[in-house]
């Protein structure tokens, strides 16, 4: 494979883990995260950061499960590679529902995540990833119980 083809291969790759991963959060398959992941991977969360699978599958948990549903919608992506490392990311926005809530069940927040990935034997996968919130609308009651 050419360096070109090789390139366009490896975007696409990066963009097909960064689509996983939110299709692995929002149907509750935490599970999967443990393949997308490097083993000491960091994640940058809004709430504090994490440096492995397990802590960073509880926080995603922890976060999500309470919701009646969530919806991760990635777009803008974009990836520089340099042998078998990658500085990638994303934008998204967020839609969380929750059933019942009086000040009302919606709230959506959108941002950018921001990865550092490792060509491994399996393919790409996340070894530290950063989450920056830019803006938020609705109750926040829905995702926080503050």
């Amino acid at each position: 494979m050419d360096a070109r083809t090789r390139e366009i291969a490896d975007k696409q790759d990066i963009q097909e883990l960064q689509n996983r991963y939110s299709y692995s959060i929002d149907s509750g398959k935490y599970d999967k995260l443990d393949v997308l992941f490097t083993p000491n991977a960091t994640y940058h969360f809004i709430t504090g950061v994490t440096d492995n699978i397990k802590d960073l599958k509880d926080t995603i948990r922890d976060a999500l499960q309470p919701l009646t549903s969530s919806q991760h919608i990635n777009g803008n992506q974009w990836a520089e590679i340099e042998g078998n490392l990658a500085q990638a990311g994303c934008y998204f926005t967020v839609h969380m529902h929750k059933e019942g809530l009086a000040d009302g069940e919606h709230f959506e927040m959108g941002g950018r995540y921001d990865d550092e990935l490792a060509r491994t034997s399996d393919g790409w996968r996340f070894s530290k990833r950063t989450i920056t919130i830019l803006w938020s609308d609705g109750n926040r009651k829905v995702r926080w119980q503050d």
